[in-house]
């Protein structure tokens, strides 16, 4: 019965993160519609440093919708390792830098954390909230973001990891 309340908790959680965003892929100048190109079927691969410290990946399904994921080393909580994807929707009318593009996200998605022996494994939820800078002309963009987390095996409570990193643009 708890178990239940809580996944409807996080399922509505999910909801209202992504929500304004999708309003925005209705409603505001995209990169396709202000003519300075698309990002629709792009993949960007690249590393980070955070929670966890090693290599990411996004793709772009349009110029709204993306999904990225990371694997690497996950320093807290006796851990060794950490496997994470999202599903992340993208405003880019928030900030209106002099060149290039600054779009921020929000989404939500899974997460897995390998630990040490005699420490159970954790999954669970993510929600991440960042922004990244696209330079014009150049085939990678910097990011930074924010994952409110709510574990959900072997315990339930709640945690946070930060990341930074850059990709590079195929």
């Amino acid at each position: 019965m708890k178990l239940k309340f809580i996944i409807r908790i996080f399922i509505i959680l999910g909801i209202l993160s992504a929500a304004p965003y999708m309003r925005a892929q209705s409603v505001a100048k995209t990169p396709s519609s202000s003519g300075t190109g698309t990002y629709a079927n792009t993949l960007g691969v690249g590393f980070q440093v955070g929670d966890p410290y090693g290599f990411n990946a996004k793709y772009w399904f349009n110029d709204c919708l993306a999904i990225d994921g990371a694997a690497g080393w996950a320093p807290a909580d006796h851990s060794r390792a950490e496997i994470n994807a999202d599903a992340l929707f993208h405003d880019f009318d928030v900030f209106s830098p002099r060149s290039g593009k600054m779009p921020v996200y929000a989404g939500a998605g899974l997460f897995v954390r390998f630990r040490d022996s005699g420490h159970d494994n954790l999954g669970g939820f993510r929600f991440p909230v960042g922004v990244s800078y696209m330079f014009d002309g150049a085939p990678f963009d910097v990011f930074g973001e924010v994952s409110p987390q709510i574990i959900m095996t072997p315990f339930r409570r709640g945690g946070i990891s930060a990341t930074a990193g850059i990709r590079f643009w195929f």
